[in-house]
């Protein structure tokens, strides 16, 4: 039973000796193992480039409804879940999720061979708008790239805690499916339907998320005593939590924990997820070799768009048509 978040200082493990890696590794998977979420400081990402985001996020949500439709994840002309989700276009709560978002995940062109020749759907070009000044080089260019190569270091950690080399899921992880949302939740003073919230009780399906929070409270976690512990936002921190491949991978050594948003803050909530998920065709089975496996190997990919499949209302539409 947890009761809090802990919070682990990045710095050493960037730019420490080997002792230094090693123990900050150690920290990671004991969180990893009894919470599945901690806040990470000193991450080396600028807060200046954080803060440029959020304002770019403000500009593309408060644009009217029309001009965002344009961007309708379920218009996309590609089929690989990127573009705009309204208010309840996800289904996390039984009634939809109070809250709408952008989606992108890595760029790759129309005709890349893996989407093409192998079936790998979930890859392609983003849906991108082309009113709004600089936003795909402050959103792509410069932040989703960063966000990126911080992730790659956060799996040199958790290999090392699991007594693993430090680049064991390098290779799985060469054209990783990794998404980033910027999300917008109204305000929810009062909640008068539990089946209604910004976010409905879940898990996360990749291996694991890397998220910033914008100054207002919202996001809890679920213990395993069944009270939600709050993840209050600490300034210059990501919040990191254990996915669901990834629960898969070390086989249940790593927790993928239930949570969820209710924003109460009375004011807007903004935050900005970064889903980190290995290449679409990594199979993932035990990594542990004198455990007897939980879970069957799947392929990540597959696993995933099974999952978006489940959640978002356009797919599920487009499930029951093809029938």
């Amino acid at each position: 039973m947890f009761t809090h978040i802990p919070l682990i200082d990045f710095g050493p493990f960037l730019n420490g000796t080997d002792e230094d890696r090693q123990k900050v590794s150690s920290s990671i998977g004991d969180a990893c193992r009894n919470v599945g979420f901690f806040y990470l400081s000193n991450h080396g990402v600028s807060s200046s480039l954080i803060e440029r985001v959020y304002e770019q996020a403000k500009h593309f949500f408060s644009q009217s409804i029309e001009e965002k439709m344009k961007l309708y994840i379920g218009s996309c002309p590609y089929g690989n879940n990127r573009g705009y989700t309204p208010m309840f276009e996800e289904k996390l709560s039984p009634k939809g999720d109070l809250k709408e978002g952008f989606d992108l995940a890595m760029e790759l062109p129309a005709d890349d061979k893996d989407r093409i020749e192998r079936g790998a759907s979930l890859y392609g070009p983003n849906f991108w708008p082309d009113n709004l000044e600089g936003f795909r080089e402050c959103i792509y260019d410069e932040y989703y790239l960063r966000m990126l190569s911080l992730g790659h270091q956060v799996l040199e950690a958790f290999a090392l805690s699991l007594n693993l080399p430090s680049n064991y899921f390098k290779n799985m992880c060469q054209k990783p499916m990794v998404t980033m949302r910027l999300l917008h939740y109204p305000p929810q003073s009062i909640i008068t339907d539990e089946d209604q919230l910004g976010c409905g009780a879940h898990t996360d399906y990749e291996c694991f998320t890397l998220l910033s929070q914008s100054n207002q409270s919202g996001l809890q976690v679920l213990n395993n005593k069944g009270e939600w512990i709050n993840a209050t936002p600490i300034p210059n921190t990501f919040v990191v939590n254990i996915g669901d491949l990834m629960q898969r991978w070390t086989n249940d050594q790593f927790k993928s924990t239930i949570h969820r948003v209710i924003n109460t803050s009375g004011t807007r909530r903004y935050s900005i997820p970064v889903f980190f998920g290995p290449d679409y065709f990594a199979q993932i089975k035990c990594l542990m070799t004198d455990q007897i496996a939980k879970y069957e190997p799947v392929i990540a990919g597959e696993y995933l768009t099974q999952r978006f499949n489940d959640t978002y209302h356009y797919r599920q539409k487009d499930s029951t048509s093809s029938m």
